[in-house]
């Protein structure tokens, strides 16, 4: 059964592999999980149950050695963030949790989805996150062998027949079976075109088993984090909303 906290740790899990395939880590300050992701010059605290400036302070001179220009943190929307506020953390837009298999054919967009991470196109930090989808396969890792930041990683992309670039996103392999849709975006000349649906269908069916393939008519269970703006695209393509988290920034770094 899907729940909030394994929404809460799917995510957390893709923002560790973030940080390991771009070249950067995850450490630990006194109970404080963080992420740090050098091409966005990202330090991410993850889910903490209580945070205080005993783990604050360690991870905030390790972020300033590191050149971090941006501190957030996910948190649970029951958990007490009074240290995080007194840090300086304000609230920015909430996470919303959606789980459930896709109910809309994926035969509503004339354009093309295409799996993989070669895309010439791809730039800067953007290029960089594809390296992602390597990790899994990765032996060097820094990581341990099962760690669940290791799970596979899948990226989609949306191309109209002309070959334009128009949508994107990225697929986790969720520890319970679930597919942990990442980073979804269209263009927005290109909403409501049905594009997002089709990379829904591409994501759910990149991680299948061909060893193993489900019932035809059956859809792989989705895992998505999003902005509340999102919620009605969520709920249209038949997943439900878990809830709802909390996205905090550090306002006050320099």
């Amino acid at each position: 059964m899907t729940t909030i906290a394994s929404a809460q740790e799917a995510l957390s899990h893709w923002q560790q592999a973030l940080a390991v395939a771009t070249g950067g880590k995850i450490f630990t300050t006194h109970g404080c999980s963080w992420a740090w992701q050098p091409v966005r010059k990202r330090l991410i605290l993850l889910f903490p149950e209580h945070a205080d400036s005993a783990g604050l302070r360690p991870a905030f001179a390790e972020g300033m050695r590191l050149g971090a220009r941006r501190v957030e943190a996910w948190v649970n929307s029951g958990s007490d963030a009074t240290g995080l506020k007194d840090a300086g953390f304000t609230d920015n837009a909430q996470i919303a949790w959606h789980a459930g298999r896709l109910a809309i054919p994926m035969e509503r967009w004339e354009g093309k989805i295409r799996l993989g991470n070669n895309v010439p196109e791809a730039t800067g930090a953007d290029a960089a996150e594809l390296k992602v989808t390597n990790l899994w396969r990765d032996p060097s890792s820094q990581l341990s062998s099962g760690h669940p930041a290791l799970r596979r990683v899948e990226h989609a992309l949306a191309r109209t027949e002309e070959g334009d670039i128009v949508g994107r996103g990225f697929v986790q392999q969720g520890l319970n079976g679930q597919a942990m849709v990442h980073s979804l975006a269209v263009g927005k000349g290109h909403r409501r075109q049905g594009v997002g649906t089709a990379l829904l269908h591409g994501l759910s069916r990149s991680l299948i088993n061909p060893l193993d393939p489900p019932d035809e008519d059956a859809t792989q269970e989705l895992l998505a984090a999003s902005p509340p703006s999102s919620a009605d695209f969520f709920s249209a393509n038949g997943l439900r909303l878990l809830g709802r988290g909390r996205h905090m920034i550090l306002r006050s770094w320099s």
